[in-house]
Order: structure tokens, then sequence, then C-alpha cells
């Protein structure tokens, strides 16, 4: 079943955005009396059309979202992998995503962000769209390693040559509130390491995985992880 945003509360109105619209009669090409849904910021309704109608079904009560809060810090990629990093984290459930400059990136999109960030969020919300989430995560402005420690949050570090602590050994100590540190293709700094050197650090396995994978990888485990933990 087909799921798009509203940036508004419902009050009834079954009228939406000429965005939707055009998605829906052009792009998915809906047939009278199919489902889908529309999150409002009151709440989520099913709709269907009825001789070119928008006709309310019912609200839905089930929540999609984890109640694991989780900001992916990802050191900026080259090329497309950013975009892969937000498409599949936003499924997996990440809550918001703060691109970071480090010292090994090997991309500068400085000078270019607010472009990229209008791309960023489009790809999360198609993602979002896609995955039935019940809320659109938020890409935030460029920040600086060093930044990330003044965010009030769990951070856990992955990092390649921790051989010693695993993320299994850490998924209990978490609160839900959490901001996982992802490096970009060549890792992390020694200086940046340093930064870090009372949070968690933790290693993904014997293999070494590429920044996306990694971030994807992480990402699900710590919110799988923790929902089990949580029943």
């Amino acid at each position: 079943m087909y799921r798009f945003f509203e940036n508004r509360n419902f009050e009834e109105n079954t009228n939406l955005s000429e965005d939707n619209l055009h998605h829906l009669k052009n792009v998915i090409r809906i047939e009278d009396g199919e489902e889908f849904q529309v999150v409002f910021k009151d709440g989520i309704f099913a709709f269907e059309i009825e001789d070119n109608k928008i006709i309310k079904k019912y609200e839905i009560k089930n929540s999609n979202e984890s109640p694991i809060r989780l900001s992916l810090f990802f050191g900026i990629l080259k090329g497309n992998k950013n975009e892969d990093v937000l498409k599949h984290a936003t499924e997996i459930g990440v809550s918001d995503f703060y691109p970071v400059s480090m010292d090994r990136s090997i991309s500068d999109i400085s000078k270019k962000f607010e472009k990229k960030k209008e791309r960023f969020q489009k790809v999360v919300e198609a993602a979002a769209k896609q995955s039935k989430r019940d809320i659109i995560p938020i890409v935030h402005n460029l920040v600086k390693t060093d930044d990330i420690k003044k965010f009030e949050k769990d951070i856990v570090i992955c990092y390649e040559d921790e051989n010693k602590i695993e993320l299994g050994d850490i998924i209990k100590d978490l609160s839900n509130d959490i901001a996982l540190v992802i490096g970009p293709e060549g890792g992390l700094s020694e200086r940046e390491i340093s930064l870090f050197k009372d949070e968690y650090k933790v290693g993904l396995g014997r293999r070494i995985l590429r920044a996306e994978t990694a971030s994807i990888v992480a990402a699900f485990y710590i919110i799988h992880g923790k929902e089990c933990l949580d029943g």
C-alpha cells in the first residue's frame, strides 16, 4: 500500500498537495477502490479514490516508528554513496542524519551543500514513503567531527581497528537516544579517535566493511537489538 506525507493537520480535509496528486494519478496510476495512506501532522489515514474523489476510509492507529532514536553521523562519501546511506538507513529506522566533514573525507561538498542537502532530503522522503515510515527523517546541516561531542546522546564509534569490543557487547548498556558515528572511505583519523576516548568504540567483525555498508549494518544492529531487548 502506498504512503504519502502532507505537511499539515488533517481536519477532515481530503485535498492533497499537487505533488502527491501527480504521483497518485500519473506515476503509480492508482485505480478506483485501491487504498493508499497519508501521514498528516495529527494522524495517519487510509483513503481510496471513488469517481475521481478522494474518500477517507479509516484512521491508522499502529505506529511503524521505533522507540529507539538513532542519529546517524556519517563521514561524507564520494559520488552517490551518500544517497545510498540515506536511503537504506531511512528504511531501517534511523531518526535523523548529520553529514560530517571528517579529516579523511575525500569529497568536499561544503560549498555546494545547500543544493546537496535539498537532494538528500528528497532521497530520504522517497525512502520514508517506500518503507512506510510515520515520519520523514531530517537531514541536518553539515557538521565537523569535533561538533559531535556536543550532542547529549550515547555516542557509538564504529572503528575498524577495535578488535576487543563489538556492538553486541554494548547494546544492553545503551539508552534509547544514540549517536552512531561512521567514518568516510579512509576511516577515522587518530586525532578523531582521540576525541572520543571516553565514548563507546566498537568493531563490526573480522572483515573490513565499506563505509556505506558499515552505516547500514551498524544502524540495523543497534535498532533491532535494542527493540528486541526492550520487548
